[in-house]
């Protein structure tokens, strides 16, 4: 089924320039925001007359192709892993994985992050690990697919996709994954979920709106399943079209129907990439990366920078009509992973990895240039009394100082209550923090190695909270990209990996990871 997408747009005033410098795709996907500052801002392929050809510039979308691992392309299939060291007897379970992954070369500019959906799963189970991997096949693959060639252009700008594909979602489900009521989806916050099987990976649903109770026309990258209730919050910002400042929040039940739903306006247009979910409360971190109808008719990516903008955080009442939604007012500075989020009565704590600048140098700066020092992750806490009625401003303050990175995550199990373990993506390795004591400890992946983001897994059930390990992908850049899936004890990180998969070839680049328990399954 084709659901059209829609094209108004509301117009914007602001305008910018679209920069020049490539960004090397290989090189962002394994380096965390800090180091991101090496990364140069767009990328530029060329369409071979026949057949297909990437651009040999290292800097080019897919700069390099299958040579220089600048697209896979690959879907992979592979049995029985070798394993060096000991799998956890009761490790039981699939970590997937998803990143932009190159179908065709671009004519005109774009970013890495503009790549097609490839989805890798691990199954790991007694003691043995198998490997698939396949891509999203939604409406966009589907379309380039009988096309042979690309037909969207810059990341994310309508005005610069081919007409023939002007009525079909763009969307690349490139960016996260998520499991619930039996569902895989590979997820791009542009646009709604494409639906997988868990276990083959076929794409079911390239438009998955549940069951009809989805209203907008785009999904997070970051839904939140509350584990005491096993619902599934959900958002989309831009929910109503091309630049429109609604937002869309709702919550799905088990059996995957929608149970609660509002519409709410953003103070506006930003990425809003995660947001964060507490037992009572939701919030929404507005940022000053945004957009204009100028500057999507320039030719340019859908974002910009703008280092004169606010931050925005917006809070309302869970399961409410959204009408309570209050936004207070916060420095210039971008935050895009949630760490953990609780409410302790009325007082709002929100975790996030975030910089006073901007992180994403593939997306140009206005009003000033793109400082690599200011684009460096720390673990910030926001706070909001909401009794105090007069507030407009939320207090904020950066934790632990001397880790930088992104990518936060948790132990799922402590979603929207208030929790004591976080873990972050370092430049090189994986960090523990214990908010309790003020602790921290990492892995570190070692020379010549580069890790991805992690995902939690817990021991078992019951174990207390941080207590498990931390599965990821390491790629190995005196081996020619080739890549190993790494098994580290959360208790003994300095130990190094408990069990190390070795993969034979260099897997396509990953943004995000996620961890799916065996008995969450379904039959096979």
């Amino acid at each position: 089924m084709t659901r059209k997408t829609e094209r108004g747009a509301r117009p914007e005033s602001d305008s910018a320039t679209t920069p020049e410098a490539g960004i090397d795709r290989r090189s962002f996907f394994g380096m965390t925001a800090a180091g991101a500052a090496a990364v140069g801002a767009l990328a530029t392929g060329t369409q071979a007359e026949a057949g297909v050809q990437f651009s040999k510039e290292r800097g080019a979308f897919g700069g390099g192709g299958a040579m220089t691992g600048g697209a896979s392309r690959s879907e992979n299939e592979l049995y029985d892993c070798e394993v060096d060291g000991t799998l956890p007897a009761d490790l039981d379970g699939v970590f997937y994985r998803v990143g932009p992954d190159p179908q065709y070369p671009k004519e005109k500019p774009s970013i890495a992050f503009d790549g097609e959906g490839h989805i890798g799963m691990f199954r790991i189970k007694n003691g043995h690990v198998d490997y698939k991997s396949r891509y999203a096949r939604n409406q966009r693959w589907k379309a380039q697919h009988a096309a042979r060639r690309a037909l969207f252009g810059t990341y994310r700008n309508p005005f610069t996709n081919d007409p023939s594909v002007k009525d079909i979602s763009g969307g690349t489900a490139n960016t996260q994954i998520a499991y619930h009521h039996n569902l895989l989806f590979a997820l791009k916050e542009d646009s709604p979920p494409v639906a997988m099987n868990p276990l083959t990976l076929e794409t079911v649903d390239d438009y998955y709106t549940f069951k009809g109770g989805m209203k907008g026309k785009t999904f997070t990258a970051h839904p939140k399943v509350d584990y005491a209730t096993g619902e599934m919050i959900c958002f989309g910002y831009e929910a109503k079209g091309l630049l429109t400042k609604d937002i869309e929040v709702f919550s799905a039940n088990r059996q995957g129907r929608v149970v609660w739903q509002a519409f709410i306006q953003a103070p506006y247009v930003s990425m809003i990439h995660d947001f964060a979910v507490t037992d009572r409360h939701i919030a929404f971190l507005a940022i000053p990366l945004n957009t204009s109808m100028d500057f999507l008719r320039s030719g340019g990516p859908h974002w910009f920078y703008d280092g004169e903008t606010s931050s925005m955080l917006g809070i309302m009442r869970r399961g409410g009509d959204g009408k309570d939604i209050r936004w207070f007012k916060g420095p210039n500075w971008m935050a895009t992973h949630t760490m953990g989020a609780w409410s302790d009565g009325e007082k709002v704590y929100v975790d996030m990895d975030g910089a006073f600048g901007n992180q994403f140098p593939f997306f140009p700066n206005v009003h000033g240039a793109f400082d690599p020092a200011k684009s460096a992750g720390r673990i910030t806490r926001m706070s909001v009394d909401l009794n105090d009625k007069g507030a407009d401003t939320y207090k904020y303050e950066v934790m632990y100082p001397q880790i930088t990175g992104s990518l936060a995550r948790q132990d799922e199990r402590y979603v929207a209550k208030p929790y004591r373990i976080g873990f972050l993506n370092g430049q090189g390795r994986w960090h523990k923090v214990d908010h309790q004591t003020g602790q921290t400890s990492a892995f570190v992946g070692g020379p010549n190695t580069s890790l991805a983001e992690m995902s939690f897994v817990p021991r078992n059930k019951n174990a207390p909270e941080g207590d498990g390990y931390l599965i990821g992908v390491a790629t190995r850049t005196n081996e020619n990209g080739r890549s190993d899936l790494v098994i580290v004890d959360t208790q003994h990180l300095d130990a190094g990996p408990v069990a190390t998969v070795h993969l034979p070839y260099r897997l396509p680049g990953q943004v995000h990871g996620f961890w799916v328990p065996g008995d969450q399954l379904p039959k096979a």
